[in-house]
């Protein structure tokens, strides 16, 4: 049985109790090598911000709190998330870091994102779980709770979804990992962009594989 939220997201700084729902927050950004090496791959982050596209992927590697600081520190050096709190504490309390790998068209790929540890917590998403990751929709007003400090969080979250648990091999055959574009669902590659050799496109509703072509 695959899991699904379509509930909305409500995540604030300080959240004292636990939502039951599927539906986490992550900022995120490709990576390559082992997960969170800051050393060689920059922490696996891409960019200073929200990953702007669609991916669907597997659980890779949950972060310590050690890889949680050492990706936070690195991000700051490098003049990353400048509007965070300088003191890593209070983002390591709140916020749980993961790698979520998929097929990258040449191979295995692995991205970074971000959430809240407490809607972590609550939906025990574990290595091997397939999600799906989506940035916050542009379009729609900030939330109330999202304002003031709580902004900066925001801005580098997008949310995630547990489609397939991992033991549920029925529900994992149904979806092909990649990333796509949230408008229409076409593919994309590692860097965001469309590329000839890439012909996947999948639903960005259901996020269900299409028929195959050129687009």
């Amino acid at each position: 049985m695959y899991l699904l939220s379509y509930a909305r997201v409500i995540w604030r700084i300080s959240i004292s109790s636990k939502l039951p729902l599927l539906l986490l927050c992550g900022a995120s950004s490709i990576a390559s090598g082992a997960s969170f090496d800051c050393a060689g791959n920059l922490c696996g982050l891409k960019g200073d911000g929200s990953y702007p596209h669609l991916v669907l992927g597997t659980v890779k590697a949950v972060a310590s709190d050690t890889d949680t600081e050492a990706v936070y520190r690195w991000a700051r050096d490098y003049g990353y998330w400048a509007e965070l709190p300088e003191d890593e504490s209070t983002f390591i309390k709140t916020i749980q870091i993961m790698s979520i790998e998929f097929d990258g068209g040449n191979g295995n790929e692995e991205i970074t994102v971000l959430m809240s540890r407490t809607d972590y917590d609550a939906i025990a998403i574990k290595p091997g779980d397939l999600v799906r990751y989506i940035p916050h929709e542009s379009d729609n007003p900030l939330p109330s709770y999202a304002q003031g400090v709580a902004q900066h969080f925001w801005n580098l979250f997008g949310c995630i979804a547990v489609l397939c648990r991992e033991d549920d091999i029925k529900c994992r055959k149904r979806y092909v990992t990649g990333i796509y574009r949230v408008a229409d669902g076409v593919e994309l590659n590692s860097h965001g962009d469309q590329s000839e050799e890439l012909a996947k496109r999948i639903d960005p509703i259901t996020y269900l594989p299409l028929q195959s072509r050129t687009y």
